[in-house]
């Protein structure tokens, strides 16, 4: 894992932490220089990225965000962790995500995402509905190293009929019938947040519970 910090903003103490991840997890590369331009970072992230955001309440890194918009960093498929927010929306009306994949987008007290809401109605990006839960479970399963986590919560909603990617089979542990849906592990190339410290050994300190 290549942490990289943005100490440049004025206004905050934060740092823009980017991860670049690789499919079995996390690893760490020694030595790794750690650059304080927003720009630099910003550049790292390769049009047609998949980019897991954060919500709203849980350091979203706007000075990254201006940094793609300006940059013109474009064809983005976004996760949101579990939701998105102004940034999803920011990036959406610029025209730079093709995809997005979330439970919910909105400005939380300031209504709905404009943004977000007119690209589903144009059919401008694809969609891809999900769950908090199910979000959480298929981030799980890549950094567990496996390929799906199961759930059964979705079990008689119409979310299945919308993911064709989410597979329902029996339990195999069960003797009886016992539906379960399989989430398959969500693998992103890179994860944009602040945290207040990170290092170069790959070390993240997010602060305290």
């Amino acid at each position: 894992m290549r942490d990289q910090i943005d100490t440049s903003a004025p206004s905050c103490n934060f740092g823009t932490v980017v991860h670049n991840m690789e499919h079995t997890g996390f690893s760490s590369r020694r030595g790794t220089p750690m650059s304080t331009d927003v720009h630099r970072l910003a550049a790292q992230i390769a049009s047609g990225s998949t980019v897991a955001v954060p919500v709203d309440y849980a350091g979203v890194s706007m000075a990254m965000t201006r940094a793609l918009i300006e940059i013109g960093t474009s064809d983005l498929t976004l996760i949101c962790v579990p939701t998105g927010g102004m940034q999803a929306d920011m990036l959406i009306g610029a025209g730079q995500v093709r995809a997005v994949e979330t439970s919910a987008v909105s400005l939380g007290e300031a209504g709905g995402a404009p943004r977000f809401n007119a690209a589903v109605r144009e059919g401008s990006i694809a969609l891809r509905d999900a769950t908090c839960p199910a979000i959480h479970a298929g981030l799980m399963a890549a950094q567990k190293g496996v390929p799906f986590m199961p759930m059964r919560g979705l079990i008689g909603s119409d979310l299945l009929r919308n993911r064709p990617d989410w597979t329902v089979i029996d339990n195999p542990t069960s003797e009886t019938p016992d539906p379960i849906v399989l989430i398959p592990a969500i693998h992103p190339d890179t994860a944009i947040f602040h945290a207040p410290m990170a290092d170069r050994e790959g070390n993240v300190w997010i602060g305290a519970s």
